[in-house]
């Protein structure tokens, strides 16, 4: 028996609320993934703040769990079952799984810790910021100009902070109705 070693390992609820919000996240995909598809080829804004959906419950799942690596793990989970139906196939959970993992490194990494909604908001921000990034490589050559990016970046940082506050305000439903601490 080793002394002075032990290991907290992910408890099993927190895996079962996480792989249950990114399925539910893969049903919103499938649900807006019409939209997106449309909005990315005509206007990269628009399409900046409506795929901050992509971020909302594995947001919530990181929060409500409050165990790091749970926004990565129920993004991969959503990655996953809408790999299919992904406008750009496999490819497609690169980005969840990117965004996803900016905001399990950007919240406490002290499993148990309650974030407070400003450290929700910044995560989310910066969320925004790097997904604008790792989308702009796709853009096209006529979005390439100063007001299509300063626009895209500001949806896109806009849209991540409407989700976080979303998330903000379910967990206070979800503490008050005694399901989350």
């Amino acid at each position: 028996m080793r002394q002075g070693r032990t290991t907290r390992r992910v408890s099993t609820s927190a895996l079962l609320v996480t792989a249950s919000l990114g399925a539910i996240q893969a049903l919103v995909f499938m649900a807006v993934v019409p939209i997106t598809t449309v909005l990315a080829v005509s206007s990269p804004p628009a399409y900046a703040l409506v795929a901050a959906v992509h971020t909302a419950l594995p947001l919530l799942a990181r929060v409500v769990t409050r165990t790091p690596g749970m926004a990565t793990f129920a993004a991969f989970v959503t990655g996953v079952l809408t790999v299919a139906i992904s406008p750009i196939g496999p490819l497609g959970i690169v980005p969840l799984v990117l965004g996803a993992a900016v905001l399990d490194l950007a919240l406490p990494l002290r499993r148990d810790a309650r974030t407070s909604p400003g450290r929700i908001l910044a995560a989310a921000a910066l969320t925004g910021v790097v997904l604008f990034f790792v989308a702009l490589p796709v853009f096209s050559p006529e979005h390439l100009v100063p007001g299509v990016l300063i626009a895209t970046l500001a949806a896109r940082v806009a849209g991540e902070l409407a989700v976080a506050g979303l998330v903000i305000a379910v967990r206070r439903l979800l503490s008050r109705a005694g399901v989350a601490r």
